[in-house]
């Protein structure tokens, strides 16, 4: 009969690097161990994502039980095995700031950022893909608390930190956008209308910004919802004929 292997053998195994340390000390190493060997992965992952994006190519394969995968957003759900879209849409960011690198210096980059960890990397990001200097931001992510490093990356890049309160005016209306929009596509739409609007508007106010673009459409939406639908039909009295259909 076959030997089964016992998985808590393999475990013991692995534990038994660290064997003439405390048990406190083994499981501390063996941690960090397991961290090194899992961040390269997920970097990596962040940069693959990213592609798969950019080229559509999420629209262009099957689950494993042969169905399609009906939007962006159920795609990386389940490929990243995440809860949140606003996590997946942090990974592609991570993935589209190292597209911004060519190689080898890509490949460092990489590395340095599976050294700090995801969860920091997702704060630099932004300000790496806006200044395109990685080592200054990795080392001040490797030597600050989340909490100092989202401070100073807001305010490299004008804005105020995430929690803190009094949030700017408009922010939280800008969020809920955000968070409602259905794919990545409509989010990088919905940040662009907000970045040039600050511009055009000459406030960073995104309800302003909002106010404004509703002023600026309207007088054309209107006169386009004045115009008699195609292949609308006249009626002697008030009923409605369907688009497409003949009144008798």
């Amino acid at each position: 009969m076959a030997h089964t292997p016992d998985p808590n053998e393999a475990i013991q195994r692995f534990l038994g690097q660290w064997s003439p340390l405390t048990r406190a000390e083994a499981l501390h190493l063996a941690l960090q161990s397991l961290r090194d060997r899992v961040e390269p992965d997920r970097v990596l992952a962040c940069e693959l994502a990213w592609e798969v994006h950019a080229k559509g190519y999420w629209s262009q394969v099957r689950n494993a039980d042969g169905t399609t995968y009906p939007t962006e957003e159920a795609y990386f759900r389940h490929v990243l095995g995440l809860a949140s879209w606003r996590t997946a849409y942090k990974r592609l960011a991570i993935g589209r700031m190292l597209t911004r690198f060519e190689e080898p210096e890509r490949s460092l980059l990489r590395s340095a950022l599976a050294q700090v960890g995801l969860a920091k990397a997702t704060v630099v990001a932004p300000a790496i893909e806006r200044f395109e200097v990685w080592q200054t931001w990795l080392q001040c992510a490797s030597e600050m608390s989340t909490v100092l490093l989202q401070a100073k990356v807001s305010e490299a890049l004008d804005a105020l930190p995430r929690g803190r309160e009094p949030s700017p005016p408009g922010e939280r209306f800008r969020r809920a956008v955000l968070s409602a929009m259905p794919d990545i596509e409509a989010m990088e739409l919905v940040e662009r209308f907000f970045h040039l609007g600050k511009r055009v508007v000459g406030s960073p106010n995104p309800i302003a910004i909002f106010l404004a673009g509703c002023r600026e459409c309207l007088p054309e939406w209107e006169l386009q919802a004045a115009k008699p639908p195609r292949g609308s039909c006249a009626a002697s009295d008030s009923s409605v004929c369907p688009r497409g259909q003949s009144s008798v």
